[in-house]
Parts: structure tokens; C-alpha cells; sequence
């Protein structure tokens, strides 16, 4: 799967594959509040898919609002409800920042890599 969504320069894209009993889900870009809609829709399909881990790889993501933040929190919640796993792998320098700021390093499970979250 491949979705984009955004303007110029700010465009999101995700795309999705199958790692083992894994799913993982690459996105690039900026997540704002334009992107998030596309962003959940991504991650619910994910859900739906019934992987027991989605793996979020961040390294491509340049930045994150608070529209994304909101999104991995409710994501966060329903995997959570589940009883399966949403894992954020290698985020950048400043989208770690702003998950630390916030405390969402905390609590959501995050990996160095995706190599390391498929452990």
C-alpha cells in the first residue's frame, strides 16, 4: 500500500509491507494536521490487517505536529486495547525530541531501528 497526502513540501507518504508476522509501516514527510487524516486511515488499515506488531518507521519523517502526536496517541490506545503492539522506529533527532518533550517516548513502545523493533 502507498497513500500521499499534503501540499507541496509537505507532502506524506506511507507505504506498507510484511516483515515475518510483522507489518510495517514506513512514513516521509511532514505529519500535520492536513496529513493525519491520511496518516490514521494508513495505520487503521494496518490494524485491520490484524498484525499482532505494526512497526511505525520514522526515519523518513522530517516533522510532526501536534495533530500528529494526537494521531499516535489514539493509535497507541487502540493497539493497546487490543492487547497487540504499535512500535515508532528510528525517529530523527527532532521528531525524538518532540516525543521526549511530551512523554510519549514513555508511553509508546519506540525502537533505535525497525531492525530492533522486529526483535
Amino acid at each position: 500500500m502507498s497513500q500521499s497526502a499534503g501540499g507541496a513540501g509537505g507532502v506524506l507518504k506511507v507505504k506498507s509491507r510484511q516483515e515475518g508476522d510483522s507489518r510495517v509501516l514506513a512514513a516521509s514527510g511532514q505529519l500535520t494536521e492536513r496529513e493525519c487524516g491520511e496518516f490514521l486511515a494508513a495505520l487503521n488499515t494496518e490494524f485491520d490487517s490484524g498484525a499482532g506488531r505494526v512497526v511505525l518507521d520514522l526515519r523518513d519523517l522530517m516533522y510532526m505536529s501536534s495533530a500528529g502526536l494526537g494521531a499516535l496517541v489514539s493509535m497507541h490506545k487502540r493497539f493497546s486495547d487490543a492487547e497487540r503492539r504499535l512500535i515508532l522506529a528510528g525517529a530523527n533527532l527532532r521528531v525524538r525530541k518532540l516525543l521526549a518533550l511530551t512523554s510519549l517516548d514513555k508511553l509508546i513502545e519506540n525502537a533505535d531501528s525497525v531492525e530492533d523493533a522486529l526483535k
